[in-house]
């Protein structure tokens, strides 16, 4: 039995996102249960050293005997099973709490016996054992292993039916040409019509097919060039959150040190949360999966929420922040991602005007268009970075960003307004820029596009 294309493409991607899986589950476990494995090494050396630096404080004041012995009876109260040998190796105490059946003769170093955990260190003249169960960490092992077996499946049932409809979808242009093919080849038209208007539709089959490998070639292109950007972009953030921990982990540090690290991971946290989402918004409209719900709205409200949202950031800075409309302004379209185009103008204008300049929005109706125009007094961009503003993750003249914008500069705020504005039937474009300041305008249709 031959499997069709859709099938098949099915089953490639469903045993490929199974090996995936497999192997990120496998590292995850892995990872999990060394870490649960070292946690209680290093409780159980921390206990050990702590009952050393306490039998050498009792022995400067009491006999070696009683304060090996005091000093276990306190041990002897918390977690584990505590065991106190002399130096011929006889065992001279032994908590209550028995996890280990008789008496293991560990002279020195860790080791597992029957599911227990164990560590022997020596005090002086003595050899003090501690232990630690392991049946708490293994069940927690075992209740992740079952979370696998129940996750893996159900995700790849999920990206089966998911695969399946997008295979169809795909193949659909391609499935339209055979069809039409074969209704060629079936109804003879090399008999019923004449040669030339039969030359003219195998001429459209050619023209659309050329055209489908031109776009899933521009598809291909695009996925992969954004995914390379996206690598590189990701690799800094990730990378100063992994330096700031270690570096903060490596010793004891005040509150102050602390509180300094947590302030630049949440930073860079929220710049890769912006870049994440930025990233995927684009890469949905690459692959034209964003259908935007139009609606009526009315755009001199968009526009006085948008303003009103990033005032404080402004007065913050000592800049300006003004706006004017032309009436309410009712048109359809998407309030939310109209919204978001203005805060990213808005915020792009703040972020590169200094102390006591100005950022101004105006708004007026021209013909079956509204004109959004943004200016500000800001040092303006570099003649060479203008014609590549609109380019994803550029950011023009990123030494002199201050570093509390670091969390939104991904250099996508630009790329994705442009992209809302032509979803709207508009557009974005630079207008002029120089040491002045900028201005930006956005054109938006009153009424929703045909597309």
């Amino acid at each position: 039995m031959t499997l069709s294309i859709r099938l098949r493409l099915t089953l490639w991607y469903i045993a490929v996102l199974a090996i995936v899986l497999l192997v990120f589950a496998s590292g995850v476990y892995a990872f999990v249960a060394a870490e649960e494995r070292a946690a209680v090494d290093r409780i159980l050396r921390e206990r050990a050293e702590s009952f050393a630096r306490a039998y050498a404080s009792e022995s400067a004041e009491e006999s070696n005997d009683k304060a090996v012995l005091e000093v276990a009876r306190e041990f002897a109260r918390g977690e584990g099973d505590v065991l106190v040998y002399d130096s011929t190796g006889r065992l001279i105490f032994r908590s209550p709490t028995k996890l280990l059946s008789g008496t293991p003769a560990i002279d020195r170093g860790i080791a597992t016996i029957d599911g227990v955990r164990c560590i022997a260190a020596r005090a002086g003249n003595y050899v003090f054992v501690s232990t630690e169960s392991l049946a708490g960490r293994r069940n927690a092992l075992r209740r992740l292993r079952q979370a696998f077996m129940v996750l893996i499946p159900v995700g790849l049932l999920i990206a089966a039916f998911g695969g399946y409809f997008l295979a169809s979808r795909s193949l659909a242009p391609v499935a339209r040409i055979t069809e039409a093919a074969s209704r060629i080849e079936a109804e003879n038209l090399s008999e019923r019509i004449p040669v030339r208007n039969r030359d003219d539709e195998l001429g459209r089959l050619v023209a659309v097919l050329n055209a489908l490998l031109q776009r899933l070639e521009r598809s291909f292109q695009q996925q992969k060039q954004l995914l390379a950007d996206t690598s590189h972009e990701l690799r800094t953030p990730v990378t100063i959150i992994r330096s700031e921990a270690e570096v903060t982990l490596s010793r004891e540090r005040d509150v102050e040190e602390y509180r300094h690290a947590l302030d630049v991971i949440r930073s860079e946290s929220t710049h890769l949360t912006n870049l994440i989402e930025g990233v995927l918004l684009l890469a949905r409209a690459d692959a034209q999966q964003s259908r935007i719900a139009m609606a009526p709205l009315q755009l001199a409200t968009v526009i006085q929420a948008s303003v009103n949202a990033l005032q404080r950031v402004a007065a913050a800075r000592e800049i300006s922040l003004t706006c004017t409309t032309d009436g309410p302004m009712p048109m359809r379209g998407n309030s939310e991602l109209v919204r978001r185009m203005l805060l990213n103008l808005l915020d792009n204008s703040i972020k590169f005007t200094e102390s006591g300049g100005r950022v101004r929005l105006d708004s007026h109706r021209a013909g079956p268009n509204y004109v959004i125009n943004v200016s500000d007094t800001g040092r303006g961009i570099p003649f060479e970075a203008q014609e590549k503003i609109f380019d994803r993750f550029f950011r023009a003249d990123a030494a002199r960003v201050r570093d509390n914008d670091r969390a939104n500069g991904t250099g996508l705020g630009l790329p994705i307004a442009r992209w809302i504005a032509r979803a709207h039937g508009g557009d974005l474009r630079l207008v002029r820029s120089s040491q002045s300041g900028s201005i930006f305008e956005a054109v938006l249709p009153l009424n929703e596009p045909a597309a």
